[in-house]
């Protein structure tokens, strides 16, 4: 043996394993960033479709509001005039029980869980203007 063999073997044993700590870096840094970016952009997703819900959730919600909340305008404008006006007692009680029923829709009457489900069978505007239909039919044949 003489003394290049043992250098020069040495040295490739060294290279090697500086190529095999350097691939696992390489590998870790991968990694890593990997999942770093993956983190960002589920981050980033979220906050972008939760403000984009978010705004068309108030623009519906504030829609289906208006229109139960006119819905009782109505009735209740009506309500008034045959209580105070016409002195129709008869009358005045069918549109008190439907005020009573319109006062006790709630949220999640109209919202209900299998919407927010994107269960297309559930469609809020749909019940409305179920209420619009019972509304103006009692109103037609008062």
């Amino acid at each position: 043996m003489n003394e290049d063999d043992i250098w020069a073997s040495s040295d490739d044993d060294n290279t090697t394993y500086d190529r095999e700590i350097a691939q696992r870096e390489w590998n870790k840094l991968n990694t890593n960033h990997g999942n770093e970016g993956y983190k960002e952009g589920i981050t980033e997703a979220k906050e972008e479709y939760m403000q984009e819900g978010f705004d068309h959730g108030y623009t519906e919600g504030l829609e289906i509001g208006k229109a139960i909340g006119k819905l009782r305008g109505i009735v209740s404008t009506q309500m008034t005039f045959y209580r105070d006006i016409l002195d129709e007692q008869e009358k005045t009680k069918q549109l008190e029980l439907l005020y009573d029923e319109l006062c006790k829709v709630e949220v999640q009457d109209v919202f209900s869980k299998e919407y927010f489900q994107d269960d297309t069978n559930t469609n809020p505007h749909e019940i409305v203007k179920k209420w619009e239909e019972k509304v103006y039919s009692l109103l037609n044949n008062l």
